[in-house]
Formats: C-alpha cells, sequence, structure tokens
C-alpha cells in the first residue's frame, strides 16, 4: 500500500508539475490580439503527419542525425502502451505483478517495444556523441537539459529491456529495476517543460500553424490606433509565443541563413531564443541597440534585425514550423521604425530618398525610365490591352534589369500577347516595408492602386519576385486594392501559360536558373 501511495503522490505531482510549466509559458497566448490561423484544416493535418509522423523534414535535411532522431522519437511513440502498462503494474502488487498483464514477457507487444528499446538506444547514443562529442557550432554551447534528458532516456530503454528479459519477475531486483523505470519516466515530465525538449509537445502544434510559404508581414489592425508593429512583448502573436516556445535550439536556421553565411551577427536561432528569454523574464521591450542589450534593457539587437534579407532559407529549413521572418523580425523592424528608434544612416537614407523620389528607391531620375520606354518603344497601357507589363524598379532603371523587360517584350510579342507599361510608375514599396516604415509603404501603395483603378487593370505581370510578392500578397491585405480582383503573375507563371503558342527549339548551352527565394519560398 505505501508503494502505491507514493507512487501516486509521485505520479500526481510530475503531472502537475508538468502542466503548470506549460501553461506558465503559455500564458500570454491567452492575451494575444492576433490569434492563431484556423484555416486550410486537411492540408495542415496532412502536413502535419508528414513532417512529425514521418520526420520528412527532419531526415530531409540531415539524414544521419535526422534519421537517429526518427529512431527515438518512433520508439517513443511505441512506448506510449508500454509506459501506461508499466504504471498500471504499479498500482497492482509488485510481488505478484506482469503475471497477467498483457505485456508479459512472452507478449508479442513486449518484444516489439524490445526491438524499439534498442533502436531508441542507437538513436539517444548517436546523437549524444554528435552533441558531446562532435559539437557542430550549430548547436551551441553544452547543455546540461540534453545531458539529463539523454542519460533520462538511455535509463528507460535499459531497464525495460532488464524488466523484458533479464531479471525475474517480482524478485527484489525485478522490483529495484521498475522502479528505475519509474523515476526516469516521471523525470522526464519534470525536466521537458523546462527545456528545449518542450518541443516534443509544441513542435507538431507549430508546424499544423505554420504558413504555407514564408511568412507575411500581418496587416495593422485598423480598430487599434497603438498597433505600430511589435513594440512590446505583448504584441507578439500567438503563433509567435507558440514558436519562441517550440525552438529545438538545433541550429539549422543559422546554418543556412546567408546573413549569418558572411559573417555578419544575425543568427535567427538567438532571435527567436533572445525573444523566448524576454518573454519567460515578463520583460516589457524585445529590441534595442546593442548596448541596451547588453544592460539588459533590451533583448533582440537592432542591427541584427536589419541584416535579414527575409528570405525565408531559415523557415524553410526549421523542423518545428518556426517563423522567423514575418511576424517577428519584419514586424520588430516595423516597431522600431514606428518609435523613431533606428539608428542606421543607410535606413535613414533609404526613406529620404523613397519621399523625395517615389519612383525608386535609389534615386534615380524618372528621365532613364522614360527614355528607356520611349527608346524600345514599349506600348502604353490604356486600359483596353489585356496585361499589365509591370516593370518595376527593378526593370525600370536598372540596366540589366532593361537587358530583360527587352527580352520579355520580345516574348510576349512573338506569342501575340496584348500587353503595355504604365507611362510613369510610382515604387510599390517594397522596400519600405520590408525595413519597417509602413506610414510610406501605405502612402505609396494608395497611389499606386489609385493608378490601377483609373487605368482599368485586371492583369498584371511582373519579372521582379519582389514586386510580384507584394502585388500578390502584401497588397492584398489593403481592401481597396482588393477589391479591383487584378491577377499578379510572375513572367515564368505567364510563360509557362504561353508555351504552345511559342515556336522553341532546343538548346544545347549550359545555364544557370536562378529561382529567387521569394518565388522558390
Amino acid at each position: 500500500m505505501l508503494e502505491r501511495i507514493v507512487l501516486l503522490a509521485l505520479l500526481l505531482l510530475s503531472i502537475g508539475y508538468f502542466i503548470y510549466v506549460v501553461l506558465r509559458r503559455l500564458r500570454p497566448m491567452a492575451a494575444a490580439r492576433t490569434p492563431l490561423p484556423r484555416d486550410h484544416i486537411p492540408r495542415r493535418l496532412w502536413r502535419t503527419f508528414t513532417e512529425v509522423m514521418l520526420q520528412s523534414r527532419v531526415i530531409a535535411d540531415r539524414p544521419i542525425p535526422g534519421l537517429l532522431h526518427a529512431l527515438v522519437m518512433w520508439g517513443f511513440f511505441a512506448f506510449v502502451w508500454v509506459s501506461v502498462e508499466h504504471l498500471a503494474v504499479g498500482f497492482q502488487e509488485l510481488d505478484v505483478a506482469r503475471a497477467d498483464t498483457s505485456l508479459s514477457q512472452t507478449s508479442w507487444y513486449a518484444a516489439f517495444a524490445g526491438l524499439w528499446a534498442a533502436a531508441v538506444l542507437i538513436g539517444i547514443v548517436g546523437l549524444s556523441f554528435r552533441r558531446f562529442v562532435m559539437r557542430p557550432h550549430a548547436l551551441g554551447s553544452l547543455s546540461t537539459s540534453s545531458a539529463v534528458v539523454s542519460a533520462l532516456i538511455i535509463v528507460l530503454m535499459t531497464t525495460y529491456l532488464l524488466g523484458w528479459q533479464t531479471l525475474p519477475v517480482a524478485t527484489t531486483a525485478w522490483k529495484i529495476n521498475w522502479w528505475l523505470h519509474t523515476l526516469a519516466l516521471l523525470g522526464m515530465l519534470a525536466v521537458i517543460p523546462n527545456s528545449k525538449h518542450l518541443h516534443l509537445v509544441l513542435g507538431p502544434v507549430a508546424v499544423f500553424f505554420r504558413s504555407d510559404t514564408t511568412s507575411s508581414m500581418r496587416a495593422l489592425r485598423e480598430e487599434d490606433d497603438d498597433d505600430f508593429g511589435t513594440l512590446k512583448f505583448t504584441d507578439l502573436s500567438a503563433k509567435d509565443i507558440l514558436d519562441v516556445n517550440a525552438c529545438v535550439e538545433c541550429g539549422r536556421c543559422s546554418d543556412v541563413c546567408p546573413a549569418n553565411a558572411v559573417g555578419l551577427t544575425l543568427d535567427p536561432k538567438e532571435v527567436i531564443l533572445q525573444t523566448q528569454r524576454g518573454l519567460l523574464a515578463g520583460a516589457e521591450t524585445p529590441v534595442g541597440t546593442p548596448a541596451q542589450v547588453e544592460q539588459g534593457g533590451a533583448w533582440v539587437r537592432e542591427t541584427d534585425l536589419f541584416q535579414c534579407l527575409s528570405c525565408g532559407a531559415c523557415e524553410q529549413a526549421c523542423p518545428v514550423g518556426i517563423e522567423h521572418v514575418g511576424s517577428k523580425i519584419l514586424d520588430m523592424r516595423r516597431g522600431l521604425v514606428s518609435e523613431g528608434r533606428t539608428h542606421s544612416a543607410k535606413l535613414a537614407q533609404l526613406f529620404t530618398t523613397m519621399e523625395r523620389a517615389p519612383h525608386n528607391p535609389w534615386g534615380v531620375p524618372q528621365e532613364t525610365r522614360r527614355k528607356f520606354v520611349a527608346s524600345e518603344d514599349f506600348p502604353t497601357f490604356d486600359g483596353s490591352q489585356e496585361w499589365l507589363f509591370w516593370l518595376g524598379c527593378g526593370n525600370g532603371y536598372n540596366p540589366h534589369g532593361q537587358d530583360v523587360a527587352r527580352a520579355m517584350r520580345k516574348v510576349l510579342d512573338v506569342a501575340g500577347v496584348s500587353w503595355g507599361v504604365l507611362a510613369r510608375e510610382t515604387c510599390c514599396g517594397e522596400p519600405a516595408r520590408r525595413a519597417g516604415n509602413e506610414y510610406l509603404y501605405l502612402e505609396l501603395s494608395e497611389q499606386l492602386t489609385e493608378s490601377f483603378r483609373e487605368k482599368n487593370v485586371m492583369k498584371l505581370v511582373s519579372c521582379c519576385p519582389h514586386c510580384t510578392r507584394m502585388l500578390d500578397v502584401d497588397y492584398r491585405q489593403i481592401a481597396s486594392y482588393q477589391s479591383l480582383g487584378i491577377e499578379v503573375l510572375h513572367h515564368t507563371e505567364l510563360l509557362d501559360q504561353l508555351l504552345p503558342s511559342l515556336s522553341l527549339q532546343p538548346s544545347g548551352e549550359k545555364l544557370t536558373f536562378h529561382d529567387p527565394c521569394y518565388l522558390a519560398r
């Protein structure tokens, strides 16, 4: 009876503590003003199955560590019923235990679990060797919690194998082994919620709610006059709070970050972890100067945020569905700019240039585009043509971009497409919005939306992936633009449609195909 009371007390304390810590970490989600998405449920379920149950992303990016991780995870699925029956035995007389349980030494499931116990041991030993001996840079400094969890898993698997085949049931040695297994199991409930291993619980949820593509900047809440981006930790969305608590600290995001690869200070993993630390500390201000972060007045460095290229490589690599870009890095930038807390001379120069010369972010005279359009004799769009060929800043002012526009013009003419360009374009505002200047972006988008309305634009094609993303995703957050119902295609998408009407011959040349991140992801 005493053993049963002790077991019940330990079980209730462990479960209660686990639930308490998890709820404490996720409590800010209840007050988040941006809720979790609720669309495309079947697609989200399928993605969760393939990425979590099948470990497709984990294995694809790092095959050997990924497979070792998958062995551990699949083994734990196999051990769910084992653990239930193991604890049930404790509420019987241990002296006669397991005599009539379905997991007796001769049952098929006991043998099945035994095979998985061996597989889990192989997986955890391999992962431990990588973590504590090989020590890849991306994993960061050594972690005590990782060592504890690894040890507990080894104890769990070893004690199961001993209790299954080696030790006679109900002997003193078997009872000691049973208690070791039990304490290791309950110990996991104490360690997991206070460490990166909370991803075991939250990772599948974060994967389920992840965006299909690189996360977008959210639309500011029209009903909220105080919404200027992420100014405080209380501005984080429900998905943000879920994400920062689900981080597994694997460093895959940092491995693929182009800014990090060329030696800049941006580390996507640290952005997430610093946000997590600030949130758990009950801090108010997430972002500040390096000096403010050093002094404890902020958590994420402003300089790191403005090194981000918003390419989405970090999100594509993340195995637990964390969205670093849209609602975190870019929205934190927006908060800094809206409060006038940026300290970059280049950023100030960009905004000044776009305010004075809203037709392009470099301040190149409009005459450059006008002469280009006139010299190529591009038709002017007047609303009667099918397609508006949007040149954008890159194809209107940059010499290389102008070559792309010339090539596209040839294809459109050969395909017999009716098209034209605007006599005068303003920048779509992409540099301003990605840099955090929402006011300037909205000002430019208002001008452009009105221009599209006046010209009766219904179909638009662009050779610029950034313009395409803006006009097909960001602008649709604006009701006046969305009401126009404009179809937006990148030129590669239109070319795909036009292939049947083009006379093409195979080429033996070796070519490089550039798949821009704003299209690929």
